[in-house]
């Protein structure tokens, strides 16, 4: 049943509308609030038509946090979106409202909780997601950019105490992604050696903090050598190669000390590498791919083909995860006392948007970015 979060904690607006049995994630909003107003356009400032206004007088608000996803959405190349709805699938904010069925919830009543953003996962557990499976905002939900937004109760659990708001907030999306890259889909274990592609982004980073808290030795590429840096001061990282030289996959193997490429046991990727890491699994490896942010189109020629299937490894899809998971992440989280990376903090402001959009899309953030609002 839907309970009602308030995500952005307004210290004098209007007190909350009444719980009410509505269409899940419908946005809690009043029709009078230009906060509200604000939030239902930015979805179409997006695609060009105008540009969200600031927030009015409302000063106390916790942060919410961007994806990948929601520059597709800018570019209007993300699928099934729907028009008017609310953009934003991370957030962090107090529960507010229950429906009266909601009542495992209530020991979370006024207390500060994160959402899950994947919606509907349905009864296939760990396994495999539903029919009705869709992902927090513009896809028939409207997402966290608002004052308040309803979610089904599978999808509200606690804050983790060790998180203030701003990393909270930037958990969500990116770090189920994540997780169930990593530890459902990949199985990293303690010793294994895992490549995590595309230093810098959000699902990569927290791929490799999770890599490494594991027990795993881990590497990475990028363009950047800054980013492989970073990792290696800031996470634990062993190393990283420059993707965008031919050999980098015979570089990596050099760095793991392989008498051969064949060195790492599982790849996580959100690059669409496909045919390059491939050539670095070992018997019975594990490539895991969560993206193709390339959008570059694969043909496996017959020599991959016999190498997949002499090495029994397995190419695995994955996306978002269970309402399992995430409880599964945040206590992670909570035991390892990771803070999720942040790479910048701005304000929910029309220049704000479009700086932190322009971040993301030149590919310059070392982790996630937050706004929030002043």
């Amino acid at each position: 049943m839907p309970v009602g979060v308030d995500t952005h904690m307004p210290a004098s607006c209007p007190a909350p509308l009444p719980a009410r049995d509505t269409k899940p994630c419908a946005i809690r909003d009043r029709p009078t609030s230009l906060l509200a107003q604000a939030r239902v356009r930015t979805r179409k400032a997006l695609r060009g038509y105008a540009a969200p206004l600031p927030p009015p007088d409302c000063r106390s608000h916790p942060p919410v946090a961007l994806n990948k996803r929601d520059h597709w959405i800018a570019l209007n190349a993300y699928p099934n979106l729907k028009d008017g709805s609310v953009l934003g699938s991370d957030g962090v904010g107090v529960l507010t409202a229950l429906a009266p069925s909601a009542s495992s919830l209530q020991n979370l009543l006024n207390k500060r909780v994160v959402i899950l953003p994947s919606v509907a996962w349905g009864p296939g557990g760990k396994r495999i997601q539903g029919p009705a499976f869709r992902v927090l905002g513009c896809q028939g939900d409207n997402g966290t950019f608002a004052e308040y937004v309803d979610v089904l109760e599978e999808n509200v659990l606690p804050a983790p105490e060790a998180l203030d708001d701003v990393h909270a907030a930037a958990l969500p999306l990116a770090g189920l992604t994540a997780w169930r890259a990593v530890k459902t889909r990949g199985g990293v274990e303690r010793g294994m050696n895992v490549l995590v592609t595309a230093a810098g982004s959000g699902v990569s980073t927290f791929a490799m903090q999770f890599a490494v808290a594991l027990g795993a030795r881990v590497w990475t590429t990028s363009s950047s050598k800054d980013k492989i840096d970073f990792v290696v001061k800031t996470i634990g990282v062993e190393g990283g190669v420059n993707y965008k030289d031919k050999d980098w996959t015979s570089q990596l193997a050099k760095l793991v000390g392989g008498s051969s490429e064949r060195v790492i046991d599982v790849v996580i990727d959100g690059t669409g590498s496909l045919e390059e890491c491939i050539k670095l699994l070992r018997p019975g490896g594990r490539y895991v791919f969560y993206g193709n942010t390339s959008q570059q189109a694969h043909t496996l020629a017959a020599q991959d083909m016999r190498t997949l299937y002499w090495l029994q490894a397995d190419i695995r899809g994955s996306t978002m995860g269970s309402p399992e998971e995430f409880a599964e992440l945040l206590d992670f989280v909570q035991e390892h006392k990771l803070q999720p990376v942040v790479s910048s903090v701005r304000p929910f402001t029309a220049e704000g948007w479009k700086a932190a959009l322009g971040e993301i899309e030149k590919g310059d953030q070392q982790g996630k970015i937050v706004l929030k609002m002043q």
